[in-house]
């Protein structure tokens, strides 16, 4: 689309109305001139012969407008030289919705109904059209049932044809969005993976603990029941359980001996900044994300932090998370310790069944033996 004034200089559509039909033209209108109307191509050849004989030629210049947006339809055109443009005054001023060449048709629902003119066309260059007027197709087709037949034939027939396209069009559209949404979806869930890598590399250089637990969270999920779609949102949702050791200074969080009660309660925090940092998201997965960045750390006795929830009080994700957070902080390399054998991280698991973990997800945990090599 383009705007209406750079195409036709001084020309407004709010001055006096020019007539519709401008010049008549003296050479008669041929049958076949008509057949290139999808709304006239079914009549028979003496209803199109006839109708023919009653069209007529017009010639409009440059800047004349053929009709009102608003005027009462009583006619319909086909181009048969130079170029016109569609015009909406009233909701798109000087914007050019459609050009119009040569073949073209405009018009078609005066003829039909009489409805007033959804837009106004205007000559952008010396133009000529055959114009078919309502009261002429109505006196052939009163003289002719068949002829209505078959027209009202042609219309169901095209109503048909632009019911396929239209579906086949939005079946293209609905494709187009599901991609372009799996992208977005896929883009932003990588941001969230690079984000958590970064918090998670101040005190882990390989950063497969994200990678591992997250996993494992996903696996717990579909033992525990979840559909395949929560076990995906939990999935990610977990790897940014840490996210707020960006905001613990490195001689607190890079500390390789114990941590003193201060230290110990700044360590603490990461749990209520990771949440403010994850906060006031529309996306469902960064929601869960928050949920657990603040509550992962609660325990089932009621001892945990920040808030000292007690057994189901502590969302399902966030125990989840836990369960599968102790286990892999279990068997892996630390600073200030090495890593636990798979066996003897069960077994601490099952001590914490009750205490510190939810002791259904434990058991379940300990049932199915996570597969650590799967996991990486």
């Amino acid at each position: 689309m383009e705007q209406l004034g750079t195409t036709l200089g001084a020309t407004s559509l709010g001055g006096p109305t020019i007539p519709s039909g401008g010049m008549g033209l003296d050479h008669p209108v041929q049958p076949e001139e008509l057949t290139g109307i999808e709304l006239l191509a079914g009549l028979p050849w003496p209803a199109l012969r006839e109708l023919a004989g009653h069209a007529r030629r017009c010639e409009f210049r440059p800047g004349e407008i053929v009709f009102r947006e608003g005027d009462q339809g009583d006619s319909m055109h086909v181009v048969t030289r130079g170029q016109l443009s569609v015009v909406r005054p009233s909701r798109d001023p000087g914007l050019v919705l459609q050009r119009l060449f040569r073949g073209d048709v405009f018009g078609e629902v005066g003829v039909l109904n009489a409805a007033p003119r959804l837009a106004s066309i205007v000559a952008i260059d010396q133009s000529e059209t055959v114009e078919v007027r309502k009261e002429d197709l109505d006196r052939v087709l009163d003289a002719d049932p068949k002829a209505m037949r078959q027209m009202l034939g042609t219309l169901a027939f095209s109503l048909t044809l632009a019911k396929e396209e239209l579906a086949r069009h939005n079946s293209k559209l609905e494709s187009k969005v599901r991609e372009r949404t799996a992208d977005l979806r896929e883009s932003q869930l990588e941001l969230v993976r690079r984000l958590a890598h970064a918090a998670e590399s101040r005190d882990d250089s390989t950063g497969i603990h994200i990678t591992r637990m997250s996993r494992m969270c996903a696996q717990l999920a579909l033992d525990a029941g979840m559909s395949e779609a929560e076990a995906q949102q939990i999935l990610h949702a977990s790897s940014m359980h840490d996210i707020g050791k960006i905001a613990i200074p490195d001689r607190v969080l890079l500390k390789e001996g114990p941590l003193g009660p201060e230290e110990w309660e700044i360590m603490k925090t990461h749990t209520t900044a990771g949440a403010q940092l994850l906060a006031g998201s529309r996306s469902p997965v960064v929601r869960m994300a928050e949920v657990i960045a603040r509550t992962h750390h609660e325990k089932w006795d009621g001892t945990g932090y920040p808030e000292g929830l007690r057994g189901e009080e502590i969302p399902l994700v966030a125990r989840m998370v836990a369960v599968c957070d102790v286990f892999d902080a279990l068997v892996s390399d630390r600073p200030y310790k090495a890593a636990w054998l798979v066996d003897d991280a069960l077994s601490e698991i099952e001590d914490l069944a009750g205490s510190h973990l939810d002791p259904d997800l434990a058991a379940l945990f300990i049932a199915k033996r996570p597969d650590l090599r799967a996991a990486e």
